[in-house]
């Protein structure tokens, strides 16, 4: 089995998503100005870097993350690389085999905005037909290269 650690780091440069607390990492007490420890608090929205949206994020009656099936979130996944510029819809996912993956990840050029404190409202997002192809191929879990997967600020 290979395993790639999709991880981005939580630094000075992670985006955040407007209106939510940006990540911050406060130093408590360090052993090399005598304390017994070394001790840090973050402060970052839970909504930030590499996380999981549990349904709970969308619906107050939804499952919370804690509740969420280890089995879900560890196994093989396809990865999909997607060259479009604009928002993924389902005649871009519609050559994709999807038939064995419940488990998708999605790459796309918001790959490319990590590393920069600046929040990027026009990243790759995905539409609501491409959401649709999704859940009718089968895909329970899917996972994206930036903080949101639907489209900024577009109903649906």
């Amino acid at each position: 089995m290979k395993l790639i650690d999709v991880t981005v780091s939580l630094d000075a440069n992670l985006p955040t998503y407007p209106g939510d607390t940006p990540f911050r990492l406060e130093t408590i007490k360090r052993t090399a100005d005598g304390g017994t420890s070394n001790v840090s608090t973050l402060h970052m929205s839970a909504h930030a870097g590499t996380h999981v949206d549990a349904p709970r994020h969308m619906f107050d009656d939804g499952a919370t993350t804690e509740s969420l099936a280890l089995e879900m979130l560890c196994g093989r996944a396809r990865v999909v690389e997607l060259t479009t510029r604009r928002s993924i819809t389902a005649d871009d996912l519609a050559g994709v085999d999807l038939r064995e993956d419940v488990r998708v990840l999605i790459k796309t050029h918001n790959s490319r905005l990590w590393g920069s404190p600046e929040f990027r409202e026009d990243f790759i997002g995905l539409t609501e037909s491409g959401a649709h192809f999704l859940v009718e191929h089968g895909v329970k879990v899917l996972g994206v290269d930036y903080l949101t997967i639907e489209e900024f600020k577009k109903p649906g």
